[in-house]
């Protein structure tokens, strides 16, 4: 018989009679353990030692749990996740529905039941069930819980005054069950909530900062942003598809609709998806803030979303809560991106979480849906850089920022010139610089995950034998490297969102601000896909790598052409904490990734150079006649290319170092085209393309600059 074994507390006299009782309990249970269970692997906290016992919790207290089921073939289900989001590949964009992932790679129905039945049978509800049968959400009470996993659960405090309910025990189930389950998450509180965004805080006495913006405050507006980041607009483009937020909680409405009035925005439908019967009230600030801070950034990089789809879990603790909205989001299979800027560290979310949001990561990039996670906010020392676990300093990274099916974003100080177009930007860090706040461990996060392999998109297949994209700057040449992206985060250059429950318009940074900006930039792109006929953009890092390798290959570092390159700052401070981050660098670190997006010149790469579904004849490239210059438009005309499925125009202006100024791209499917709006009296460098799904023709138009403004 195997039976979970009790876990060391923490008590004072005050609780003794009531703790000696509960060990009492304890022991009875272990004794009494049904012959032939088996112990599970849970989400049991590992701050259960370190904390104080408080009392046996209420027995009718709800509690809901994630039943993790075992992949049928794990290898198979990562190779796949990787393949159909690899172009070249021969299964490149052959991407799958959830009843077609469980098909393939999940449990079988028999064995998915067969836990069900057990479930239900002593008085368990499921929640939504997965349509690829690898989770099952079920809910009962403590007391349920308690009996049919021979555990007890107990309240706590923490070191740091938290409290919160864990079990003591390792659960443990049926030897008959137990091989149809491989985890068990929600039997703890200790991780409540999770999300990453800072508000901006003055030093006292000192001047409010402006983030040189145009928005309230003097933050950046979504204008502002667009501008900075080289935002395509695509007017051709009609459908732009919906957009998947994840929130752990409810939101205000007329919060949302205040800001696009402000950023003269359209009314862009937002929709709640309620996920395991969440009533949609927004009753925590903290995060009400979070929930319109990304609702906001994704509208106002795209403003024209088709819809903005809010799922909502904010009863149970983050770990179930997240695997709850995705499994939603991957059984509604409507979503082409995904933007979640929720975080904690890897060591505090343990094994069992992070192993069940990797298979649901893996079926959302088999199922072509674009995920953007938040690198994280206290630099490369996560939790521990402020004592938050009660143990030393040491290096951490965000989970599920560090998970290889995600894109993580990390954050910077992003700084504008005249019209608020692109100056520079440096790693976002403010550690130590304000230790009267207590948000003073700000920094970008971004490091070495300790719990995955390195993927193959960071090893570059230019150098042999495939380096690791990390290793000029410090990373690891053996696990994930992150973040891969980057994008303004400093709340000192943070943008402007209102939040009436927190006191109105505030100036917000965080790498819950950077997230959404590039899953807003990415729904743009994915949809230009979508237009011109190439598929969907699905999970962006093996292509984002790939033609990023191709652009150094032969080339300067500053060569890069799609990217900001972020070569200054760290996200440590060694003499604060005894251990140096990493250090911006040419190319690829650990602190911004390849750096922060071209708008117009990423989009349009992607879009001639990396949508090759499958082989065949290319179109030609467009034979492209000037009609028209004025001072802000070029008109263009062309006869329809045989085989073309749509046209891709780039106009870039370039300064006298021949460094990228600015780029607007175009799309369509039509045989004329107006660039606008252009700056007047201003060279711009012109290429055009015809594009299919098997490739593109490209044809370089001479320069042509635009006229004058005439004097009244």
């Amino acid at each position: 018989m195997k039976s979970g074994t009790v876990i060391p507390v923490v008590y004072t006299r005050s609780v003794r009679q009531l703790v000696v009782a509960g060990i009492a309990a304890f022991a009875v249970t272990a004794n009494t353990l049904a012959a032939g269970n088996v112990t599970i692997e849970s989400d049991i906290s590992p701050m259960v030692p370190k904390s104080e016992v408080l009392a046996h919790v209420d027995l009718n207290l709800p509690v809901n749990t994630v039943f993790v089921l075992p992949l049928r073939d794990p290898v198979g289900a990562e190779n796949y996740a990787m393949r159909v989001n690899t172009p070249g590949d021969p299964l490149y964009q052959q991407f799958l529905t959830p009843e077609q992932f469980g098909a393939k790679f999940g449990p079988s129905e028999t064995d998915h039941d067969a836990v069900l039945t057990w479930a239900k049978s002593n008085g368990l509800q499921p929640g939504e069930l997965s349509g690829s049968r690898t989770t099952l959400s079920l809910n009962g009470t403590a007391a349920q819980f308690e009996a049919l996993l021979q555990t007890r659960i107990n309240n706590y405090r923490a070191p740091d005054g938290r409290l919160y309910y864990s079990a003591a025990i390792a659960p443990t189930i049926p030897e008959t069950v137990a091989p149809h389950v491989k985890g068990i998450i929600g039997l703890s509180s200790y991780n409540r909530f999770a999300p990453l965004y800072r508000v901006h805080q003055a030093t006292p006495g000192s001047q409010p900062l402006s983030a040189g913006g145009t928005g309230p405050l003097g933050a950046y507006s979504a204008s502002d942003l667009r501008t900075a980041y080289q935002i395509p607009r695509f007017p051709e483009v009609s459908n732009f598809g919906i957009m998947a937020i994840y929130e752990q909680g409810g939101f205000t409405a007329s919060d949302v609709a205040e800001y696009e009035k402000q950023n003269k925005l359209p009314a862009v439908p937002v929709k709640v998806r309620s996920v395991n019967g969440f009533n949609g009230s927004a009753k925590d600030p903290s995060i009400e803030l979070e929930a319109v801070l990304d609702i906001d950034m994704v509208i106002g990089i795209n403003p024209k979303l088709s819809q903005v789809l809010v799922y909502e879990d904010g009863d149970s603790v983050f770990g179930t809560s997240l695997l709850n909205a995705l499994t939603a989001i991957a059984n509604d299979n409507t979503a082409r991106t995904l933007s979640i800027s929720y975080g904690l560290d890897e060591g505090v979310q343990g094994n069992a979480q992070i192993a069940a949001e990797g298979v649901l990561f893996q079926q959302l990039a088999s199922q072509g849906i674009t995920v953007f996670v938040a690198a994280g906010d206290r630099g490369a020392y996560g939790a521990s850089g402020v004592g938050d676990t009660g143990g030393p300093v040491s290096l951490n990274v965000v989970d599920p920022g560090s998970q290889p099916f995600v894109t993580a974003v990390g954050g910077t100080a992003l700084f504008t010139g005249a019209n608020q177009v692109y100056g520079h930007e440096e790693v976002w860090n403010t550690l130590g610089e304000k230790p009267q706040f207590s948000n003073a461990g700000d920094a970008s996060g971004g490091g070495v995950s300790t719990v995955w392999k390195i993927p193959s998109y960071q090893l570059n297949p230019n150098l042999n034998p495939g380096t690791s994209v990390a290793s000029a700057n410090g990373g690891s040449a053996k696990m994930r490297n992150i973040p891969d992206v980057t994008a303004d985060g400093s709340p000192d250059t943070g943008v402007a969102v209102f939040s009436a429950v927190n006191g109105g318009w505030l100036q917000i940074g965080g790498t819950s601000a950077a997230a959404p900006i590039w899953a807003g930039f990415s729904s743009i792109v994915d949809s230009a896909l979508g237009y011109v006929g190439h598929g969907r953009l699905g999970f962006l890092n093996p292509f984002l790598y790939r033609l990023i390798f191709n652009q150094e290959n032969g080339l300067l570092i500053n060569q890069i052409f799609d990217v900001n390159d972020i070569i200054d700052g760290t996200n440590g401070n060694a003499l604060l904490l005894g251990i140096p981050g990493f250090f911006a660098g040419p190319g690829y670190d650990n602190c911004s990734g390849w750096g922060s997006m071209k708008g117009g010149r990423l989009a349009v790469d992607i879009l001639v150079g990396g949508a090759v579904l499958t082989p065949g004849k290319t179109p030609a490239a467009p034979q492209v006649q000037t009609v028209a210059v004025d001072s802000t438009s070029i008109d263009f005309k062309w006869n329809a290319v045989p085989l073309a499925t749509g046209y891709i125009f780039q106009a870039l202006t370039v300064d006298s170092n021949f460094d990228i100024v600015t780029n607007v791209a175009f799309v369509t499917r039509e045989t004329t085209i107006k660039l606008t709006p252009l700056t007047p009296n201003t060279t711009y460098i012109i290429s055009a393309a015809a594009v299919n799904e098997h490739g593109s023709g490209v044809d370089n138009l001479p320069t042509i600059t635009t006229a004058g403004v005439s004097s009244p």
